[in-house]
């Protein structure tokens, strides 16, 4: 074999596991280690989820747009719940329709490592929010409450959304 076609060989391999270990970490985000991002990264990671999840789904994704503003509420529409549902479960926050919480911490964990007083009061919406019963809800209502449950705390509380 030539020094070129083993060349070629050996770059093909290693393409093919790369793409191979991208296209898993990008399917899978609950395999991702939250504590291992910095806050940027791990916010950079959940828009394009959201976004990823918008497209795939067909819906628009203004309500995405909407839903990361400050000054709006959550959209209260079919497209978006299927939007959160979507996120919920790539992300690893909501299995099926059982929340995860303690990953839910972790997130906050990462966001507010250098905030003390604005983890604790992260950690204080998810503890009202694990409040809300989920009984006889489906995923994406799930995932949905829980969104809406989250940023109405964070509104309510003066934290920057």
């Amino acid at each position: 074999m030539s020094k070129f076609n083993f060349c070629l060989v050996l770059l093909s391999a290693f393409y093919i596991a790369q793409s191979h270990s991208v296209q898993r970490r990008e399917v899978q985000n609950e395999k991702v280690v939250l504590s291992n991002l910095t806050p940027k990264q791990l916010d950079d990671l959940e828009r394009k989820v959201y976004e990823e999840c918008a497209v795939k789904l067909n819906v628009d994704k203004g309500y995405v747009e909407k839903y990361f503003r400050n000054d709006t509420g959550v959209p209260d529409d079919v497209g978006f719940k299927k939007i959160t549902g979507c996120y919920g479960e790539k992300m690893g926050y909501v299995s099926g329709t059982k929340p995860n919480w303690e990953r839910l911490r972790e997130s906050y964990e990462v966001y507010y490592k250098d905030n003390k007083e604005d983890l604790e009061t992260a950690l204080k919406i998810v503890d009202e929010c694990q409040k809300i019963p989920l009984d006889n809800l489906d995923g994406n209502e799930v995932n949905y409450t829980l969104a809406k449950c989250t940023k109405e705390g964070y509104l309510k509380s003066g934290l920057e959304w």
